[in-house]
């Protein structure tokens, strides 16, 4: 038993030294509560690593090995995407699974990955004939009691105290990095988990901005209205990065209804924040803990959706994304956020790619295929993903670099925008075209670019476009980008 005491002491210890990187303990100096909190969270994984062996070191080791683990990830998020793990990013685990590249993930199939595997695997036999195991002779009966104390704490985190323990401590919304510093990692994730699981949904100030936004009307508006979520543009000239001239939306931004920055909560990485936002026209601020993956609760807030206003005006709506389907469960999502129709990758051929993902061009004339097909009012809303990480040789044929890649998409970007607005443009009627940005790129590319939790977008209607309408930059948050196709869609 004094083994079994000291080794979770030690593990208690350790773990909390080495959850942030580098190692620090001043997840120590956090409210007391807090420190209930992330011990209840250490129990259940010492307890849950003692079920298996009943060797009580070994279940310090790998409790610790865990805590080191997403401290050193943590600490490589931060790096390239610039915010820390987060309690939602277990639910991308089964999407690494499946879409290794797009998380790096076929990087565990190397070499090293495997090697460091089987020296973990030779490590756990070693470590057994060297630790006896403390279960006693006979001790049979003692076998469920590990994983009745992990029952028992995983139950404790996920009552109702709990949860309003922690929102005592963090609030109605998140502040990540000063959270984490203040609780340390494990703390602040368990903290935001507990909090995002009883959080009222849609939230007061929520439900005050589905009140207010635009109302559609049959018989008004363009009878075309195109919106698309382009994968990590950002015009880079425009910030003083070496990066290509974007012709056609430096052009357009001329006659624009609006142009500039929008601003995303996300930066590298998490579309369906921006997505969420766009598509429910809801301050991001105002979901509470649901900023970090709004599509695990999305259903909540359907009645906010674009789709569904514009589907409820007379409008047809088609969903267009070149990708699996299943991505972010859109294939269930879609249908109930008001879109009728869904055209995913099967809609594409192999010759449509532009490096490893169906490239923006074919996009454009998918687009411009729904357009021509149309029978009456219709809004398309794409999500493009050529301009997707990760960048590095082997991607494009004859660059190797990944700055120099990026711009290569993002002049295919620029091309799809030049081909939709001249085609609206020959079109009797017009139509109603915004492009935003969901994100920057990683920073595994233009590190130093300036604010990077910021891309581009601009909206513009063929109808009444006139050079110098547009007049200086208006930067916006994201849901104010699709507030604002909301108003002009309702225009006569």
């Amino acid at each position: 038993m004094t083994a079994l005491l000291v080794a979770f002491a030690l593990s208690f210890l350790v773990s909390l030294t080495l959850e942030s990187q580098p190692p620090s303990l001043g997840g120590l100096r956090a409210p007391r509560r807090a420190l209930a909190i992330r011990l209840a969270l250490h129990l259940a994984l010492f307890a849950g690593a003692f079920a298996l062996s009943w060797r009580p070191f070994h279940a310090a080791f790998v409790t610790v090995a865990i805590a080191f683990l997403f401290g050193a990830g943590s600490a490589m998020k931060a790096r390239i995407l610039g915010e820390p793990v987060v309690f939602s990013d277990f639910a991308l685990v089964k999407l690494a699974i499946r879409h290794p590249r797009l998380y790096y993930a076929e990087k565990l199939a190397e070499p090293r990955a495997l090697a460091v595997f089987a020296g973990v695997a030779l490590a756990t036999v070693v470590w057994f004939a060297l630790e006896p195991s403390i279960l006693p002779p006979g001790g049979w009966a003692l076998l469920p009691a590990p994983v009745l104390v992990c029952a028992a704490a995983v139950l404790a985190l996920r009552s109702k105290t709990a949860s309003d323990v922690a929102r005592g401590l963090v609030g109605a919304r998140p502040d990540l990095d000063a959270d984490v510093a203040r609780f340390g990692l494990g703390a602040a994730m368990t903290l935001h988990w507990l909090v995002w699981r009883r959080q009222e949904r849609p939230s007061p100030e929520a439900r005050a901005a589905i009140a207010s936004a635009p109302v559609l009307r049959a018989g008004q508006g363009p009878d075309v209205v195109i919106a698309i979520q382009c994968e990590s543009f950002v015009d880079v000239a425009a910030r003083g990065e070496a990066g290509p001239e974007l012709a056609a939306y430096r052009a357009l931004s001329r006659e624009a209804l609006a142009w500039g920055r929008c601003r995303v909560p996300a930066e590298g990485a998490y579309t369906m924040r921006a997505e969420f936002g766009f598509l429910t026209a809801i301050p991001l601020g105002s979901v509470g803990f649901d900023v970090f993956d709004p599509y695990l609760v999305a259903e909540d807030y359907a009645e906010a959706s674009i789709g569904r206003r514009m589907k409820a005006a007379g409008r047809r709506t088609v969903f267009l994304h070149p990708y699996d389907r299943r991505f972010f469960a859109r294939d269930e999502l879609m249908p109930k956020l008001g879109f009728d129709r869904f055209v995913d990758q099967s809609a594409f051929s192999e010759s449509d790619r532009f490096g490893p993902y169906v490239g923006d061009a074919a996009v454009a004339e998918a687009i411009l295929g729904e357009v021509e097909a149309a029978e009456g009012p219709l809004f398309i809303f794409a999500v493009t993903i050529e301009n997707h990480g990760p960048w590095g040789p082997g991607r494009l044929p004859g660059v190797n670099d990944g700055a120099a890649q990026y711009a290569r998409h993002l002049q295919n970007s620029d091309r799809m925008i030049g081909r939709l607005a001249e085609a609206l443009k020959r079109r009797p009627g017009g139509g109603l075209l915004c492009v935003y940005g969901d994100h920057a790129p990683a920073r595994t590319i233009h590190p130093g670019m300036p604010d990077r939790r910021a891309a581009d977008y601009i909206v513009w209607d063929a109808r009444g476009a006139e050079a110098g309408a547009a007049g200086a930059r208006r930067d916006l948050d994201v849901d104010e980008v699709g507030r604002m196709v909301l108003e002009h869609a309702s225009l006569r």
